[in-house]
């Protein structure tokens, strides 16, 4: 096996604002049985990672660690491990892999075999890296929780967001009918371009639309904001529905309380008759069902190389910006997927 790899990778030594993002050098040692090294090609950058780097992300509360759960690499060498479902991939084989701790934001990292999908021919790195999490999110609540069928009607809160543009992708393949709340100018378009009605949050009353629109209610919700839309989301649902939460937003400094009252008032509402709610929590499912992970993932990336799925993109950006990223993220001056670049 080789030999240790000095390379540079982003670490949050203590929680705070993106100036808490520095690049470190750090060592990566020969892989262990049943584990691979890959030279990151591209990562993307997700939500969580500015929450989990602010200290609200309740499944990171430790520092130092290293932002990023997706990313794209191609594979350095690997070690096989005894019984191993998936073979070791030959050095050169370019692979895409979500993770259950975070570590993306790296030059190199060493990642469990069963963690790597191999990126079908043609397929842009980038453009894969923009994928994992957010379409993964998407299987999650449309087929694991909702159970969706052709026909069905929907409701996607923040469908302008990259998990609700997944969502969206996905639900108009699945002939479902979408109805989406957002706010941002030329939403009605985006959305009105994967099949989703617009219902403009801000200046309209979504429950009273919805009403409108479909007197029944809707077969299943997808929220990641909590709070007040719970209520809003749950009431929506027709006799037998479901409300599927993946994700809360929270206040400042209280996010991970608020994340927990969040996933308690989503359980308790589930022990009322009549409709009933899930909770999505994708890094967990992935740790739980390897073959589900695998299975998905490629899906997703062969729809992508197919040209059937396309992530909005907010730009591409050098590894050692991160810092600036998560600023300008937070500033909302960039909308889309942003991927970082090691090269």
């Amino acid at each position: 096996m080789g030999d240790d790899i000095v390379h540079r990778r982003i670490t949050v030594r203590r929680f705070g604002g993106p100036e808490e993002l520095r690049t470190v050098r750090a060592t990566l040692p020969p892989p262990q049985p049943g584990h691979a090294r890959l030279r990151v090609l591209a990562a993307g950058v997700g939500f969580t990672d500015l929450m989990a780097r602010s200290g609200d992300y309740l499944l990171q509360r430790r520092v130092p660690f290293t932002p990023g759960y997706e990313l794209v690499g191609e594979v350095v060498d690997a070690a096989p491990g005894e019984g191993d479902e998936a073979a070791p991939p030959p050095p050169g084989t370019r692979v895409a892999a979500a993770l259950t701790k975070m570590g993306a934001y790296s030059e190199y990292v060493s990642l469990p075999l069963r963690r790597l999908v191999p990126l079908p021919d043609g397929l842009d790195p980038v453009r894969a890296a923009a994928l994992p999490l957010d379409y993964l999110t998407a299987i999650s609540v449309l087929e694991t929780h909702a159970r969706v069928e052709p026909g069905d009607t929907v409701l996607i809160q923040g469908a302008g967001g990259g998990v609700g543009q997944a969502i969206s992708t996905l639900g108009r393949l699945r002939g479902l009918t979408m109805y989406g709340t957002a706010s941002s100018p030329g939403s009605a378009e985006r959305l009105a371009r994967h099949g989703v009605t617009f219902i403009d949050y801000r200046r309209e009353d979504v429950e009273r639309r919805l009403r409108e629109l479909e007197p029944g209610g809707v077969r299943a919700v997808f929220d990641h904001i909590g709070g007040a839309n719970l209520g809003t989301g749950y009431r929506a649902l027709a006799p037998g529905g479901v409300l599927v939460s993946y994700a809360f937003a929270g206040r400042p400094g209280r996010m991970v309380a608020d994340t927990v009252r969040g996933a308690a008032r989503v359980k308790l509402m589930n022990l009322r008759p009549g409709r009933r709610t899930a909770l999505s929590m994708v890094p967990a499912e992935i740790k739980a069902g390897p073959a589900w992970y695998r299975e998905s993932l490629a899906r997703v990336l062969q729809l992508a190389a197919d040209g059937v799925v396309a992530p909005e993109t907010g730009g591409v950006y050098p590894l050692t910006d991160a810092a600036r990223v998560h600023a300008a993220l937070e500033r909302r001056e960039i909308t889309g997927k942003v991927v970082l670049t090691p090269g």
